[in-house]
């Protein structure tokens, strides 16, 4: 059996990267990866180490940061086709937020170790599911519509939250109206 060669290991870690840091699934993070490449007039393997550096907190040099941030915000607003408004069952809230907080829980077991292809796997199973029953074809619409239905927003995957209310040690879920008081310095 042959060795995986190192430009696909940095290509694969910076898939699970993009993966945790978009959200998205596996071919749209794929997709981005080519996509700021061709932008760049980079090679695949100097795009993948820069989305490496971005996962670890680094900053890109500035023409394929710039094309990394541009391919990323692609792909948070994709548009969804524009289809006749139709009545559909909501899902449970509740498997809604279980859903969210695994899906949240791998996003950080992700960055952390993006060289895993079992967490990569399982992201890419939680976001397609999340998709799946928020009846959304891109990932971050589904998250977000998530959230919108559970009445939360999400405060981010390593930032912890600043002002006077800070949420408990552990905390995956914040109210709107925690949000708005701490925004607001109450």
């Amino acid at each position: 059996m042959s060795e995986t060669p190192p430009q696909h290991t940095a290509a694969e870690r910076a898939v699970t990267v993009l993966m945790a840091m978009v959200p998205c699934g596996a071919d749209t993070a794929r997709q981005i990866l080519g996509d700021t490449a061709w932008a760049a007039g980079t090679g695949l393997r100097e795009t993948a180490e820069a989305v490496l550096l971005l996962g670890s907190g680094g900053k890109p040099p500035a023409p394929l940061g710039r094309a990394l941030a541009d391919a990323m915000d692609e792909a948070r607003s994709a548009t969804e086709p524009v289809t006749p408004p139709y009545t559909r069952l909501l899902p449970d809230p509740q498997a809604i937020g279980e859903l969210l907080k695994r899906h949240r829980a791998l996003r950080r077991r992700a960055l952390a170790a993006p060289h895993d292809p079992a967490v990569r796997d399982e992201l890419d199973d939680a976001t397609y599911t999340l998709c799946i029953l928020m009846g959304q074809r891109n990932a971050y619409t589904a998250l977000r519509s998530a959230e919108l239905l559970l009445g939360t927003e999400w405060l981010g995957t390593t930032a912890a939250p600043t002002g006077v209310n800070k949420a408990p040690q552990g905390a995956t879920f914040r109210s709107r109206a925690a949000t708005f008081r701490d925004r607001q310095g109450k």
